[in-house]
């Protein structure tokens, strides 16, 4: 049977096995083989357009590699080799299910047909990024040009989304004011303090009824999501953050507003194409608008 651990531990085929005063070649194992090359990353980008798109003319009729891009796509034509369109995808838990879908769109999850709350389950991205994280500086990278956040936790509890992209530029590329002693000492307040308040919640937790008690312990997942993250942020400390060259950096710290709306939404895919080209995370969600202000 193969060695399950090939890739983490190799030896030489000239190892030998010593005692005392005598030496034995070992026969031929797995683990001496040739050490694979590294995989390319996997990287991953979800874009939600809200209330979908005009299916009589975005969808591609004919399968097949000699299919046509429709008009709305034909500026894929060029990146033909690199793409494949998929259709026929569709959700049959949340048909008819009112303003719900981008809660919905990367779970699956069944929505109550009366539009009533409900416990939401863990999205696609965050998959992925249990997968990919750990390699990279942001184990994922949660956006909203308007409207929120389209990933969430094994929990169900949805993860913020930044808005701001001033903010995510300093998250990606931004250099740090403070020391790293300064930051590491916030961050640590920052853990003990969640300590504590997740403490006194367990102690509130016995007092309450049986609904309270879900939206506490939604509250107090959404502080241990709060915790990792601050985790990871200090074992981050003393790695450094891209550099960009001097004309990239003026162009994704421009000032833009909505009034400009192709340039600030091109800004925004702009700091996503950097954030996967400098490997500071390999997945994305973006909310390119809510639903009910599309």
């Amino acid at each position: 049977m193969s060695n399950l651990n090939l890739n983490q531990w190799r030896i030489s085929r000239r190892t030998v096995l010593r005692g005392l005063g005598a030496s034995i070649s070992l026969p031929m194992l797995d683990c001496m083989g040739a050490a694979a090359a590294p995989s390319k990353p996997k990287r991953s980008v979800f874009l939600y357009i809200p209330n979908g798109v005009n299916t009589l003319t975005w969808q591609i009729q004919k399968a097949g590699k000699d299919y046509e891009f429709t008009a709305p796509l034909k500026s894929l034509e060029k990146h033909r080799a690199d793409v494949t369109p998929i259709s026929g995808l569709h959700h049959p838990m949340v048909i008819g299910k009112h303003h719900n879908c981008d809660k919905v769109w990367l779970t699956g999850a069944n929505v109550p047909a009366d539009g009533g709350a409900f416990r939401n389950s863990v999205s696609a991205d965050q998959l992925m990024a249990e997968v990919q994280g750990s390699a990279t500086r942001f184990s994922s990278l949660e956006m909203a040009i308007e409207g929120h956040s389209l990933a969430w936790s094994r929990d169900g509890i949805q993860l913020p989304a930044e808005r701001n992209t001033q903010n995510l530029f300093n998250q990606l590329f931004g250099i740090e004011k403070e020391s790293k002693e300064t930051i590491r000492r916030r961050l640590s307040r920052r853990g003990s303090i969640l300590d504590l308040v997740a403490e006194d919640a367990k102690r509130v937790n016995r007092q309450l009824g049986s609904e309270d008690r879900t939206k506490l312990d939604e509250y107090l997942t959404a502080v241990r999501e709060v915790e990792v993250r601050t985790q990871r942020a200090d074992s981050w400390l003393e790695v450094p953050k891209p550099t960009l060259k001097p004309e990239e950096t003026s162009r994704l710290t421009r000032k833009l507003t909505m009034a400009e709306a192709g340039e600030y939404y091109r800004l925004f895919y702009d700091l996503m194409v950097m954030a996967l080209r400098t490997d500071s995370t390999r997945v994305i969600t973006c909310m390119i608008g809510s639903e009910s202000n599309a």
